[in-house]
C-alpha cells in the first residue's frame, strides 16, 4: 500500500533544509507531494501552489494581505485533505503552517501525524505559543540542543536533530584570506527585502570604491530585482550569483560579508568568514514585535554566546554611516577579522550533528509503517 507525506514550506532556507531531507526517501511506495520552492521541485513534488506564494516579510504585509493568505490557507486545507497523507511534514514557517494544521484537526477530516522540523523561536519571543503547538504538533525536530529545555518544559515531543549545515563542519580559519578584495552582500530572498536593504548596499559601495570586487547571493525570484540596483555600476566590479554552489565559492574567496539577518549567517560561518548581520523592520512592524523580545541579539551565533561576536546592526543603527565606520575599522585591523572566525568556531562545535537529514528521513519513514 503506497503511503503518503504533504510538505509545507516557506522561506527558500525551508525548502532547501525539507530537499535535504526528502531526497532521501523518494521511493516508489511513497507518494509525495506539496507547498514547495526550487529544491524540492528538482524532486518532481508539485502541489496546490508554490511556497513563494506564502512569503511576506513583517507583520504589516502580513495585514495588507490577509485575505490572499487567508485563501491560500484553505486552498492548501481542501488539497492536503483531498489528498489524505498519513504524515505532514513542515519546515520553518510557522505562522501559515500551523494556521493550516489548525484547520485540518479542527475539521476532523483527516487525521495525518504532524511533524514540524526547525521549531518557532519561544526562547527569542512569545514563550506561550508553546501551549498552542503542543495541540497541533506530534514532533519538532529542533536544530539546536539549547531549545530542547523549552519544548520539554510544555510536554511538547521533540527530537534534537543539530543543523545538517554543519553535518560536515570543519574549523577551516586557517584558510582565510585576509588580503582578498572581495566583499559579499546577502540582501535576503524577498522583494521587500531587496528594496530595504540594496540602497544601503550601495552606499557601502560609494564608500568603498573600486578597489573592491562586490559579490552579491542572491535568489532566481529576486535576480532582475538586484540587477535593476546595481544598472549604473561597472559590470566589471560586480558579481551576481543566485546558484548555490557558485554562491558558496565567493562566500569562501571573501574578505568580509554583509548578510541580512537569517539562515544565510551559518552559511557564512560554514564558509569560515566574518561577517556584519543587519536587519531591519518598518517601524510599525519594530514596534509591534519588541515588547515580546526576550533576548539581546538576533543572531544565533550571539544569542547562543550570549556576547556580540558577530557585529549586529538593527533597526535604527541599519544605516549605511554606522555599517561603514565599522567596516572601515575592521579593515584596518584585519587581526579583528581572524578573531571574529576563531570565535564564532567555538559556539559552532555545539551545532553539529552527524546525519542530521538522514535521521530525520528515517524517522519520517519508520512513522509510516
Amino acid at each position: 500500500m503506497t503511503k503518503k507525506i504533504f510538505i509545507i514550506t516557506g522561506e527558500t532556507s525551508g525548502d532547501l533544509l525539507a530537499y535535504k531531507v526528502i531526497k532521501n526517501i523518494i521511493t516508489s511506495n511513497i507518494e509525495i507531494k506539496g507547498i514547495v520552492g526550487s529544491n524540492l521541485k528538482k524532486l518532481n513534488i508539485d502541489g496546490p501552489f508554490e511556497s513563494k506564494d506564502i512569503t511576506f516579510f513583517g507583520i504589516t504585509d502580513v495585514i495588507k494581505n490577509i485575505f490572499y493568505i487567508k485563501k491560500k490557507i484553505n486552498l492548501a486545507v481542501q488539497y492536503i485533505e483531498n489528498f489524505n497523507p498519513d504524515i505532514v511534514f513542515s519546515v520553518d514557517s510557522p505562522d501559515f503552517v500551523f494556521q493550516v494544521i489548525k484547520k485540518i484537526r479542527s475539521n476532523k477530516k483527516i487525521k495525518p501525524k504532524f511533524f514540524h522540523y526547525v521549531a518557532p523561536s519561544i526562547w527569542a519571543w512569545r514563550e506561550k505559543r508553546a501551549n498552542k503547538i503542543k495541540k497541533l504538533l506530534d514532533k519538532i525536530y529542533l536544530l539546536f540542543e539549547f531549545e530542547k529545555k523549552y519544548f520539554d518544559k510544555y510536554s511538547i515531543e521533540n527530537n534534537f536533530v543539530g543543523h545538517p549545515f554543519f553535518e560536515k563542519f570543519e574549523n577551516n580559519e586557517n584558510n582565510y584570506d585576509a588580503d582578498s578584495n572581495i566583499i559579499t552582500f546577502c540582501p535576503g530572498s524577498r522583494q521587500s527585502e531587496i528594496k530595504i536593504f540594496m540602497p544601503i548596499f550601495l552606499e557601502i559601495m560609494n564608500s568603498l570604491g573600486s578597489k573592491y570586487i562586490y559579490h552579491f547571493a542572491i535568489t532566481n525570484s529576486t535576480h532582475y530585482s538586484v540587477q535593476k540596483y546595481l544598472k549604473d555600476i561597472d559590470k566589471s566590479r560586480i558579481i551576481i550569483a543566485s546558484d548555490e554552489n557558485e554562491k558558496k565559492k565567493y562566500f569562501r574567496k571573501s574578505l568580509i560579508s554583509i548578510a541580512k539577518s537569517g539562515t544565510i549567517s551559518l552559511d557564512l560561518c560554514k564558509s569560515q568568514i566574518p561577517f556584519f548581520t543587519i536587519y531591519k523592520f518598518n517601524w510599525l512592524n519594530y514596534f509591534l514585535i519588541i515588547p515580546f523580545v526576550k533576548v539581546k541579539f538576533v543572531n544565533i551565533v550571539n544569542i547562543i554566546a550570549n556576547k556580540e561576536i558577530i557585529p549586529e546592526f538593527i533597526q535604527a543603527n541599519c544605516n549605511s554611516k554606522k555599517i561603514i565606520n565599522h567596516l572601515h575599522f575592521l579593515l584596518n585591523n584585519k587581526n579583528e577579522l581572524k578573531k571574529m572566525i576563531v570565535d564564532y568556531n567555538v559556539i559552532l562545535q555545539g551545532f553539529s550533528n552527524k546525519n542530521t537529514s538522514e535521521k530525520i528521513a528515517q524517522d519520517l519513514v519508520n512513522n509510516l509503517k
